[in-house]
């Protein structure tokens, strides 16, 4: 796959495993490509195999649950990834030796990758620990993304995060809505509205939708869809753009001109055609 010529690619792999591309760097989110979890057989296959995703620059792993972290899959990649990053507290749950690639970011502190500047930032999910972290990309010359993992939403954590980083040029947001024996571990489409207006997103990309793994009611509901959240969009005047992909589907956002209503220039990112990656 070659890299964008301008901007940012994002290539939806499954749940919350994206491949993220820019001029000169690559990142893979939260890596997850087993066909079971927990027992559970899943429903929809990786867009990508982990042998087709070529050279990477950093994992960004946001916790350690099964669905965001598959070590076996990250410790085969070729060639091996100079940095894995893992929330506080990871390391010594590792069992065994780790590679020296894993490292772990405290929320608020900031490592360079391939020219962009990664920052972890706190976020609120459910034990067993370590926290779940999130993630913000600073990309030259483009913008800020935000990852939002599998995290619940926690309206101070995100005006915090808001404070540093708004506007978010876009944000991947999880809308599973995840309950666990009813309590809510996941934001469902309303919370990443919300969450999406808090960051000041212009674009949403849904991840972590329900239905790619079985539900255990009433132990387990993932109601949430991405469809729900363009639809609630849709029709909430001032939303921002959501855009929907399946697995193995990419979507370019490049930088173009526009003008401002003070009649100076500057630059907006906005999406163009989605394209369909290789699959596996």
């Amino acid at each position: 796959m070659s890299e964008p010529a301008a901007g940012v690619r994002l290539t939806m792999v499954r749940c919350s495993t994206l491949l993220i591309e820019w001029p000169g760097g690559r990142v893979l989110t939260d890596p997850w490509f087993a066909m079971r979890l927990r027992g559970l057989p899943c429903l929809r296959r990786p867009g990508l195999a982990p042998d087709r995703l070529g050279r990477l620059d950093a994992v960004l792993a946001s916790h350690l649950h099964p669905d965001h972290f598959e070590r076996r899959v990250v410790e085969s990649l070729r060639p091996a990834p100079p940095l894995v990053l893992l929330p506080p507290g990871a390391l010594e749950r590792l069992r065994g030796p780790h590679p020296p690639a894993f490292t772990e970011l405290a929320p608020w502190q900031s490592v360079p990758v391939a020219g962009a500047t990664v920052t972890a930032v706190p976020a609120r999910h459910t034990g067993p620990g370590p926290d779940e972290v999130n993630f913000v990309l600073e990309l030259p010359g483009w913008g800020r993304l935000f990852f939002g993992g599998d995290a619940r939403f926690d309206g101070p954590v995100l005006q915090a995060i808001a404070r540093r980083f708004a506007p978010i040029r876009v944000a991947l947001l999880p809308v599973g809505g995840t309950r666990i024996l009813g309590v809510r571990t996941v934001m469902d489409p309303a919370d990443a509205l919300a969450a999406a207006r808090l960051l000041q997103a212009r674009t949403v990309l849904p991840i972590h939708e329900g239905g790619i793994w079985l539900s255990v009611p009433p132990l387990s509901l993932h109601p949430g869809r991405a469809r729900h959240l363009a639809a609630l969009a849709e029709r909430a005047p001032g939303s921002p753009e959501v855009r929907v992909l399946s697995e193995g589907e990419s979507l370019e956002l490049r930088r173009v001109p526009y003008r401002i209503d003070e009649g100076s220039t500057g630059d907006v990112h906005t999406p163009s055609a989605v394209t369909t990656a290789a699959r596996s």
